[in-house]
């Protein structure tokens, strides 16, 4: 079975679409990997890293089609002005706030199957006049949930946080015989149901 992964590159003036042109270089077995992001942005940076890319356009109606090597399906959304890597621009805030939101639709839809979210500069987002904590509460916000646990997991060690993006000193604050009865009880069906 192969499956679809979208992937935002998140702060075009940051890392994020390196990561992407990276990614492409190696691809996972069984997965096509769809950026929701600026095509031109792509081109520009693999040129910059001097690292070959084929853009494919991402075709909801067809069956996964794995990606080769140096291949990345593409969702295009453009930029709102010009990037130049290591230079902050507030303009483009609403493009990484755009491909989050087309990502999160995608997957409603269920044309694609999971997410991953290039690193985002909050400040610039807050600049922009939206308040922006994190990706977390963003993408719970879209998806009309009132509560989200984040769990980082890797082999043989999964973590749920009680809390996300607060100042440590009110982290104790926040941390209640409710809200952790509610985490617990999210975080043991989720296991079960989604990682068996």
């Amino acid at each position: 079975m192969s499956y679809r992964i979208a992937i935002t590159p998140g702060e075009p003036a940051g890392i994020g679409p390196d990561l992407c042109i990276k990614a492409a270089q190696r691809p996972p077995p069984d997965v096509e990997m769809v950026v929701i992001g600026d095509p031109s942005l792509l081109e520009a940076r693999a040129k910059l890293l001097g690292l070959p890319l084929v853009l494919r356009d991402f075709v909801a109606s067809k069956p996964a089609q794995c990606s080769n090597e140096t291949e990345l399906s593409i969702i295009p959304v453009p930029l709102k002005a010009h990037c130049t890597p290591g230079h902050l621009d507030v303009a483009n805030a609403s493009y990484v706030l755009d491909t989050l939101r087309l990502a999160v639709q995608q997957i409603q839809m269920k044309n694609l199957d999971a997410l991953v979210t290039g690193p985002v500069h909050k400040g610039i987002i807050n600049d922009a006049g939206v308040n922006f904590s994190g990706h977390t509460e963003f993408l719970a916000d879209l998806c009309a949930q009132e509560l989200t646990v984040m769990m980082l997991a890797t082999e043989g060690l999964r973590v749920a946080l009680a809390t996300t993006h607060l100042p440590l000193a009110e982290v104790a604050g926040a941390i209640t015989q409710d809200l952790l009865e509610k985490i617990i009880t999210i975080l043991n069906s989720d296991l079960q149901e989604k990682f068996g």
